[in-house]
């Protein structure tokens, strides 16, 4: 921490500080300066490398208090973001060639150094690092499992050391597809066991999203709870769009197995196959689910499909609710209020929390990472608003596993 030596003049004595200097991917930082000139104004740059070697680089605009000090925590003035946000500098990065065509952020497996610089009138009063450290780093033991010797398809990722037993979570994706693991290695960088399971378009595993059985699921969460360091009282899914959509389903079918659901941007119904609606999606005991059909995708309340309503009140443990009211995949908060409803109607015994995001799209609970609006174009909402639903969305999920824990 501290001032860095550099070759540019120095406008004047400042130190910069980053505290905690090193955090995870999904740990807030502070930033701040001291010893700037008084009411000066103040421009801090961010600058970062992607796995993919792409440069990404942010800056904002600040005004130094009578006592010559600047925190990320006020308001910005300029740059790019507006606004009070302290991770702003994180999470507003670009591409810093104006031809790139990168659209996300990729952390690095071994994590990223962000370096931060603050200027006066052009010259350099400040700089410091602050190291973003990616979960695997944490040296998480992994387990690679495959259908051909367990049934499934997925990554388990625990704890290195384990203290107790934990609340575990089976984490899945929507109708990409595949496994995904960067959400799964933060919950456990946090000391909880999760198993990343990919349900298709994996080796081994149907190609679409047709036809996929429950059991399938059921025999991932007997997997999980036989590991070591999980608390079989608390083995929790969760799944994003078509994944929020099948976590509700499970926790519904299988309430024996199941302790609690997280369903960000779900359905409340069941829907068709994809992309072939005249497939089911889902079957139990070899049987399709009913399903709305394509004609009844983004009804919330088909009352001429009743039997593809999700019977959620069958759950047996809180549940956790995402939605982004600029939704533009399906009308995820219309089916959050229709699953809320329902629930209140069945005097549902375990908490529900219900997160309705204003100015976001179709997104997942995510941590603090930089991507461009372009990377949110198909799903809707703005930047800010999508980069504030993640974020918070991740920060919630935490708090409903330490409730659990």
């Amino acid at each position: 921490m501290g001032c860095s030596h550099h070759t540019h003049p120095v406008a004047t004595a400042a130190t910069m500080s980053v505290v905690p200097q090193t955090a995870l991917l999904d740990e807030a930082v502070a930033v701040s300066l001291h010893g700037l000139p008084a009411g000066a104004r103040i421009t801090v740059t961010a600058k970062a490398t992607d796995a993919d070697g792409t440069s990404w680089a942010s800056s904002a605009q600040f005004t130094a208090s009578p006592a010559g000090a600047v925190s990320l925590s006020q308001a910005s003035v300029g740059g790019s973001y507006s606004g009070v946000n302290p991770m702003g500098l994180f999470v507003f990065m670009a591409p810093a060639s104006a031809g790139s065509a990168a659209t996300t952020f990729l952390s690095p497996a071994s994590g990223y150094d962000v370096s931060l610089r603050a200027t006066v009138d052009g010259r350099v009063a400040g700089t410091a690092i602050a190291h973003r450290r990616s979960a695997p780093s944490l040296g998480l033991i992994k387990k690679d499992l495959r259908p051909s010797t367990s049934g499934i398809y997925g990554e388990l990722y625990l704890p290195a050391k384990p203290i107790r037993a934990r609340p575990a979570v089976l984490i899945f994706g929507g109708s990409d597809g595949g496994l995904s693991p960067f959400a799964a290695t933060l919950l456990a960088a946090h000391g909880y066991p999760v198993l990343a399971l990919a349900y298709f378009k994996e080796p081994g595993l149907p190609q679409t999203l047709a036809n996929i059985p429950l059991e399938y699921f059921a025999k991932a969460l007997t997997v999980l709870r036989a590991q070591p360091g999980v608390d079989p009282h608390h083995v929790l899914v969760k799944g994003v769009s078509r994944g929020g959509e099948v976590a509700l389903l499970l926790g519904a079918t299988y309430p024996q197995l199941i302790n609690g659901v997280v369903a960000n941007v779900p359905s409340s119904l069941v829907n068709t196959g994809y992309p072939d609606a005249s497939k089911p999606a889902w079957t139990l005991h070899g049987q399709p689910l009913p399903n709305v059909g394509p004609n009844g995708f983004g009804n919330a309340s088909p009352a001429q499909h009743p039997q593809a309503v999700i019977a959620v009140e069958k759950i047996r443990g809180p549940v956790l609710l995402t939605c982004g009211a600029e939704d533009l995949i399906w009308p995820s908060c219309r089916y959050v209020d229709a699953i809320t409803t329902r629930l209140h109607a069945q005097h549902f015994a375990y908490p529900v929390t219900a997160l309705h995001y204003a100015d976001a799209g179709h997104v997942d609970a995510i941590s603090y990472y930089s991507a461009t609006l372009a990377a949110f174009a198909r799903f809707g909402g703005t930047l800010s608003g999508d980069q504030a639903a993640q974020i918070d969305g991740h920060r919630q999920l935490l708090a409903f596993l330490t409730a659990q824990d």
